[in-house]
Parts: C-alpha cells; structure tokens; sequence
C-alpha cells in the first residue's frame, strides 16, 4: 500500500513535465528516446479496424496519440491511470491533437480495472508494469481482454545477475540515489521498490504463461550499455481453452 501511494505521489509531482523527465532517462540509460520507445511498442502492437484498446498507466496519453497517427478506421482507445493530474495533462494533449472522439480517459487501477469482462480487443503498457503486481495485472489485462485478444508491454527489463541479492540491493541504493538527486524523495523511494520487480525475459514467459496467455513474443531491444539489461518489448495473445 505504501509502495502504491508513492508511486502515485511520484506521478503526481512528475505530471507537468513527464514526458521530458522519461525522454531524458531513456536516452541516458538506454539511447532511446521517448518518441522512439513508444514507437517501437506500436510497431509491435497489430491494431485491426475497429478495434477497442486500452492503455494500462496511460500518464499523459503518448501512446493512445501515438496509436491514434496510424489513421486506423474506427478504433476507439481507453487511457486508464491511477493518477489524476496526469490524466489532466493528458486531457488537454488529447483535445490538443483532435483525438478527443477517439481516446476516452478513465482514472482507476490497474489492478483492479473499471472495465467489463472481455471489453477489449487490445491492451498495451508501457514503462509501467515494474511499478505493479504483475501476476494481478497480468490477470486483470486477461480477464478484459475478449478471446483472442492481443497483450502488448514494452518496459525496461533486468538480467539473472542483477536479480541476485547483492546486485539487487546495489541497484536499490543506485535508484535511490539518482533519482533523490535528480527528482525528489517520493520518486527515488517508488524507483527503489520497483527494482524487485523487474523482470528478465524467462520471468515474463513464466508470469505470461501462468496467467494463462498464449504465443509469447518477447524482443530485446537495445541499450546503450552492456552492463544495463535491455529493455524488453513483450506481445501476447488470450485465448479461451476450448479455443487453444
């Protein structure tokens, strides 16, 4: 509970400038920048026409915006986060694109979506997923997903030996640190305690294949450093078992 509400207040504190703040985080750790990560998730993401699609920790709505460019005939978005004044941020980004009619902003928690049962053909995510439960949210993106239905992530990954203990309670303190320096408190703690949850691919094939998804695809993409673990964009597909 604690770890959630300092993800939220990190957010929160973040919402004016966030999308500068994770561009120059991507470039300095990975070489990307925010426009090319988020890039790099559509073209891994296969949209069809007409097409519902919901966006798990949507911030100010770059990816729904960025799925929206690809003039796709009649899909229809939903950008869920947890944190309002992102979602204020991202309303005005919204209205600002002409996008307004198309993506349909929600406040709620994605481990415990506002959503129906099987109300989505698509849901994406990303550089969100550290910071959750994700055995919960995997079950929460299953249970609104309709049969069939695809599973896109893209978030920063980990290696075997930075899942030890030793490295991981290095890479604890280094998180600390930096973003103490470089942001604030409530967001140094947050980055802190997501470093546990990081995932290497084999954990995500685990995780995926315990939720119960189907035709796992996961790519390393590239980093900018050996010694930083790639991140990782991760594809998916539910399937009822009468279908599999």
């Amino acid at each position: 509970m604690k770890e959630k509400q300092a993800v939220r207040e990190a957010f929160t504190e973040m919402s004016t400038h966030y999308e500068k703040v994770v561009d120059g985080e991507l470039n300095l750790f990975w070489g990307w920048s925010y426009d090319n990560f988020v890039t790099e998730l559509v073209k891994h993401t296969h949209i069809k026409k007409n097409q519902k699609i919901l966006d798990i920790a949507t911030g100010t709505s770059v990816i729904p915006r960025k799925l929206m460019e690809q003039e796709i005939p009649g899909v229809r978005i939903t950008g869920l986060d947890i944190t309002e004044s992102m979602l204020r941020q991202a309303q005005h980004k919204v209205a600002t694109s002409g996008y307004q009619s198309d993506i349909r902003l929600v406040c709620g928690n994605a481990m415990a979506l506002p959503c129906a049962d099987g109300s989505f053909d698509v849901v994406v995510s990303g550089l969100a997923s550290h910071h959750m439960d994700i055995p919960l949210m995997l079950s929460e993106m299953k249970r609104v997903l309709k049969p069939g239905g695809l599973l896109s992530i893209i978030d920063v990954g980990t290696s075997p030996i930075w899942e030890t203990k030793f490295f991981q309670f290095f890479a604890r303190i280094i998180a600390f640190l930096f973003f103490l320096i470089r942001e604030n408190s409530t967001r140094a703690w947050a980055e802190a305690a997501a470093v546990d949850n990081l995932r290497t691919p084999e954990g995500w094939q685990n995780d995926l294949s315990q939720a119960g998804f189907k035709n796992i695809q996961i790519t390393k993409l590239k980093s900018k450093y050996k010694w930083v673990p790639e991140p990782l964009s991760i594809q998916s597909s539910y399937q009822l078992e009468r279908d599999q």
